[in-house]
Parts: C-alpha cells; sequence; structure tokens
C-alpha cells in the first residue's frame, strides 16, 4: 500500500470521527430538559384544617376604680379565688371622702326622722283607735312615713355609690388571674388593676380566614394540643362561629369547647387545632404547588409521550399540601411540580418523584 493511500484512508477515518462527535454533541446540546413531576393520586381525602388558638376563660372582666384614686390597701392577690362583691382593694381620695362624711351626715338625720315619723304615726293611730282624733289624722303620718322611708332608701345608695368610688370588690365568683395595682398607685376608670376570670371553665378561640370559615358547622370535632408539644390531643368541639368576618384581617371567631378540660391548660396558653372538615371518596389529588394560577384561572401541565400539555383545572382551594381537583387532572396521570418550569407543546423528559410530599 502506498503513502499517499494510507494517508488518504487516515484522512477519511479523522473526517469520519470528527462528524460522530459533532453528531454527539448537536445531541447532548438538543436532549429535552428534565421535569420534576408527580403521578395524580386517588383515594379517600380527608379536609383538615389546622388553626393556631389561645385559651381563654368562659367570663373575664377587668376590674377598674370608677374615679381616680391612690391605692392604699391591696386585699386580694393573683391566684386567690374570690367571690361576688368580696374586697379587693381600697382607694383613698380626699375629695370623695368628703363627699362620703356629708352623704352618712344626711343619711343618718333622715334615719331620725323616720324613727319619728313612725312614731307619730303610732301615737295617732292609737288616738283615732280611742276616738280622741278623726280618722283623717292618719293621712299626713303615714305620708311622713313614706317620704321618710323614700329618702333613707335613696340616700343609701347614694351613699352606697360613694363608698364605691374608694373600693374595689368582685363582680362575680372566680379567679384573679392577673394584679397590676400596686401600693400608692394613682389608679382610674383606664387603668386595670385586677383581672378576675372563671378558669374552672375555659374555650379555644381562634382566629379562622373567611375563605374556609363558610365549611364550618357547629359541632363539628376537633383535636387540640398545646403548641410545640407531642402531648395527646385533646377533642373538642366547635361551640360559636361568628356571623360576621373582621374588615381589618378577612377572619372570623370560631370557638372550641373541650369535652374534657386538661390539666394545665392555662388562660392565655396558645394551642394547635385541627378541625375535620369532611372526607371525599374516591378523590383525584395532586400537589398544591402544582396548582398555576393566571388571573382568576387554574392550571396544571401536565406531561403525556414527552408532551407538555396545559390543563384548566377547578379543584378545592383548601389549606393542605394535597388538593382534590374535580375537573381537568385523571388518576395517574404525570402532572409537573413546577407550573412555571415549562410552556404548552415543549419536548421535555419526566422525573417521577413519589416522595415528594
Amino acid at each position: 500500500m502506498t503513502a499517499r493511500r494510507l494517508h488518504l484512508i487516515a484522512t477519511i477515518a479523522g473526517l469520519s470521527l470528527a462528524v460522530s462527535a459533532g453528531a454527539l454533541v448537536v445531541y447532548l446540546v438538543r436532549r429535552p430538559p428534565e421535569l420534576g413531576v408527580i403521578a395524580a393520586r386517588v383515594g379517600d381525602s380527608s379536609r383538615m384544617l389546622a388553626v393556631t388558638g389561645r385559651i381563654e376563660a368562659e367570663h373575664a372582666v377587668l376590674v377598674a376604680p370608677r374615679f381616680t384614686g391612690q391605692l392604699t390597701e391591696i386585699v386580694r392577690h393573683e391566684g386567690d379565688r374570690v367571690v361576688a362583691g368580696e374586697l379587693l382593694a381600697r382607694l383613698a381620695d380626699p375629695s370623695a371622702t368628703a363627699s362620703i362624711v356629708q352623704q352618712q351626715a344626711a343619711l343618718a338625720s333622715r334615719e331620725d326622722d323616720l324613727g319619728q315619723a313612725r312614731r307619730d304615726l303610732a301615737d295617732v293611730t292609737k288616738l283615732v283607735a280611742s276616738g280622741a282624733v278623726a280618722a283623717s289624722e292618719l293621712d299626713p303620718a303615714r305620708l311622713a312615713v313614706s317620704r321618710a322611708s323614700h329618702d333613707v332608701v335613696r340616700l343609701g345608695a347614694v351613699l352606697h355609690d360613694g363608698r364605691s368610688q374608694l373600693v374595689l370588690e368582685a363582680p362575680f365568683a372566680g379567679t384573679i388571674i392577673r394584679r397590676e395595682g400596686e401600693l400608692g398607685q394613682v389608679v382610674g376608670p383606664t387603668t386595670t388593676v385586677f383581672e378576675i376570670a372563671t378558669v374552672e371553665t375555659s374555650r379555644i378561640t381562634a382566629e379562622i380566614d373567611e375563605r374556609y370559615v363558610r365549611s364550618l358547622r357547629l359541632g363539628m370535632r376537633a383535636e387540640i394540643r398545646a403548641v410545640g408539644t407531642d402531648e395527646e390531643p385533646r377533642a373538642a368541639s366547635i361551640s360559636y362561629i361568628a356571623q360576621a368576618v373582621d374588615p381589618q384581617t378577612g377572619a372570623a371567631t370560631v370557638r372550641f369547647s373541650y369535652d374534657t378540660k386538661p390539666e394545665g391548660a392555662l388562660v392565655g396558653m396558645s394551642v394547635d387545632v385541627d378541625v375535620l372538615v369532611g372526607t371525599t371518596t374516591g378523590a383525584v389529588t395532586i400537589a398544591r404547588e402544582a396548582v398555576g394560577v393566571t388571573g382568576t384561572s387554574t392550571f396544571v401541565l401536565v406531561v403525556a409521550h414527552e408532551r407538555v400539555e396545559r390543563r384548566p383545572i377547578t379543584f378545592d382551594d383548601w389549606p393542605a399540601t394535597w388538593v382534590v381537583v374535580r375537573s381537568g387532572v385523571a388518576a395517574g396521570e404525570l402532572v409537573v411540580l413546577d407550573p412555571s418550569s415549562a410552556v404548552a407543546g415543549a419536548h421535555v423528559r419526566s422525573r417521577l418523584e413519589p416522595d415528594a410530599f
């Protein structure tokens, strides 16, 4: 074989290798992108609403004085159980004290008048009975007793009202859960000195988004546990649903009642609340993050035969990782996890992620 022929063979072989390498580069560059997908599931799907609530007493009152004064004595303290009308604290107010002295004097004077009027009526009654005076003499005596009695009642109420300026009393039977006032402090109608609550009976209050509150009904079952704990959940039920939504927060107040109040459930404590709203049998579900939104329309990207198809869908908009699809996707179809990662008609490869959620 001549040198020229050998040179020609080598040249042809080199060109062949170059063409093959170029084809490989083109193949690698044009290889379809890979997208993470999930298979639409089918089965029974429970709608659970998870919210954070707070334990509160069924009855709680902030106690403040009706008028401004200085705290001179604190009789009851935080944690104490009290009964209705029990003395909690005393105040000093020079002007109120002077007024009370005058009210006491006026009441005492009128009580003396009432005593005299009753004695006069008794005397007149005897005289009428003996025939010494006419029966008509009884009317003025009775009127005097009636007027004096009314005045005593009125002045007694005024005195009680005046004295109430100088003391704080429990408005109902309960437990003092907070005491803010200190000896020597000047307090007034806007100053909370005590907070009293019925700690034996408590409830849980949560603010729930208006999108979900319409699905709730009185008596729905719930499970409640303290935030950040692994304690066994306590059974409860919905006892109250507000009939108005707060325009500032877009939420409505919902309350829950324990079946049995747990030990250590303190007023003000945060709790996790799980409400079982309902169960859908044979539901098709997909990951919430696979749902795309354009204006008021929702869609998903479905991969079939390595091509992307955009599908409009309807689904239950519920705060859960997986949502129930009502139309647009069938069980087993491959749905792109990121609806912004491709466009309709694109040629792609699928990477099934069954354990993504």
